[in-house]
C-alpha cells in the first residue's frame, strides 16, 4: 500500500531517490492516534523526511504521503525555477 502511494511521486523526484518507511505504534493507552508512520527519501544529497500518526496504519500512510508530496513538489519546483543555483564558478 505504501510503495503504490510513494510511487505516485516519481514524478517529482530524481530517479535516483531512495525512499524508507517505517512503522512504529505508541503504546501508551492515552494516545488515540497510536500508529505512527514515516517516511525519509534521499534524492541528491538532500534529505526529504515526514511523520505522521493516525488511528490505523492506512491513515498515518495516508497522512505521511500527503506530507512528503508537499515536500517534494516544494524541492521540484524549486530546483525548477533555480537550475543554476548549485553551480559555481571556479
Amino acid at each position: 500500500m505504501a510503495a503504490a502511494r510513494l510511487a505516485q511521486l516519481a514524478r517529482l523526484l530524481p530517479p535516483d531517490a531512495t525512499a524508507d518507511v517505517e512503522f512504529s505504534a505508541e503504546r501508551n493507552p492515552r494516545i488515540r492516534q497510536a500508529c505512527v508512520a514515516e517516511i525519509t527519501i534521499v534524492a541528491r544529497g538532500k534529505v526529504l523526511r515526514t511523520r505522521a500518526a493516525g488511528v490505523a496504519f492506512k491513515d498515518a500512510v495516508t497522512h505521511a504521503v500527503r506530507g512528503i508530496r508537499q515536500e517534494a513538489s516544494d524541492d521540484h519546483h524549486r530546483r525548477r525555477a533555480h537550475p543554476h543555483r548549485r553551480l559555481r564558478a571556479a
